[in-house]
């Protein structure tokens, strides 16, 4: 078909030219897509990977017992902590009544020695000694301490023997943890024990 009269038919060049233009445009709005598509999933498998870690972190402190994670946090010498024993009563909820828990451990050391140990372990663990009136055991305790919402009882005695004939060697610790919610029961209870006016 021949052109109208007057009117120039486009070039070839110039509508080559305008095509490639728009290619390259396409081309860089392609490419910036892709880039941020690439940005985002990064974000999102780092921000995944922080819940993922937040979530594994509350799982384990939920999961284990705070007066449990206390007492196994306490670190003496490993002559003073042999053969430990747990023994627990109450809900770590306050539900009822709350989580006491009572460990034992033998020790080849003197009461005097192994208390000074016991002593320094939990000072280090960031234990606060108080009177010992303020713990249900009274003056009887060796060590009456707090920290956040417990308190620990420390008692250290001389090692019992069934065999009065065997020789006795060393001593027995227990720590007792409970919240401080549990104080009021437990004085309740040691005064009953001791035959004071609640017995």
């Amino acid at each position: 078909m021949e052109p109208l009269p007057g009117r120039t038919p486009p070039a070839p060049a110039r509508r080559s030219e305008r095509g490639g233009k728009r290619l390259r445009q396409q081309l860089a709005n392609s490419g910036s897509r892709i880039e941020q598509i690439r940005h985002l999933t990064v974000a999102v498998l780092a921000v995944g990977g922080m819940l993922v870690g937040l979530m594994l972190w509350g799982g384990r402190s939920l999961s284990i017992d705070p007066t449990r994670r206390a007492l196994d946090e306490v670190s003496p010498p490993a002559w003073a902590a042999h053969d430990p024993g747990d023994d627990t009563y109450g809900s770590r909820w306050c539900l009822d009544e709350c989580r006491v828990r009572v460990r034992t451990w033998n020790s080849e050391g003197k009461v005097e020695e192994t208390g000074v140990e016991y002593w320094e372990a939990l000072m280090r663990d960031r234990w606060v000694p108080v009177e010992r009136t303020r713990c249900p055991g009274g003056d009887a305790v060796d060590g009456c301490f707090t920290r956040d919402e417990l308190f620990l009882e420390l008692w250290v005695v001389p090692k019992s023997c069934e065999d009065r004939f065997e020789l006795c060697t060393g001593s027995e610790v227990t720590a007792i943890v409970a919240s401080q919610a549990a104080w009021p029961r437990l004085a309740e209870e040691a005064e009953e024990a001791s035959g004071g006016p609640g017995g």
